[in-house]
């Protein structure tokens, strides 16, 4: 009897460690922030939220960035789980460009204060994004 209930423990514990370690910190962000440090304009760009969790993807468009300018988007809370945002969009003359990108939430984060995600177009129209953290007062 001893031997079945320490096994029935220990079977407990791991499964409530299993479990526990996907309950990790819920993250939210509010705003999205694209940055064209490009010399080119930045025609129709979009960028789709894949699972925001509501079931439905969310998608946001800036029409024209010009060169060296921000669009930015603000809006109610959305939760982030983590996963991929899909970015097309026009430089200059050029083809449509579309790009997936992940983004990790910075370890220092709080999960209570909104992130906002920025996504930078460099001078030779390299896509990156990264999350930055909101400040309480903003």
């Amino acid at each position: 009897m001893m031997k079945q209930t320490i096994i029935v423990a220990f079977a407990l514990l791991f499964s409530a460690s299993a479990t526990a370690a996907n309950l990790g910190p819920t993250y939210t962000f509010e705003e999205i922030e694209v940055v064209n440090n490009s010399k080119q304009p930045i025609r129709n760009l979009t960028i789709r939220v894949a699972g925001s969790g509501d079931g439905s993807d969310r998608v946001f468009s800036c029409e024209n960035i010009i060169a060296l300018g921000i669009c930015q988007q603000r809006f109610t809370r959305l939760r982030y789980k983590e996963g991929g945002f899909i970015v097309d969009w026009v430089a200059g003359d050029s083809d449509r460009q579309t790009a997936e990108l992940g983004v990790k939430v910075p370890a220092y984060s709080s999960p209570g204060i909104p992130l906002s995600v920025v996504f930078s177009i460099s001078s030779e129209g390299v896509m990156t994004a990264k999350f930055k953290q909101n400040t309480p007062l903003r």
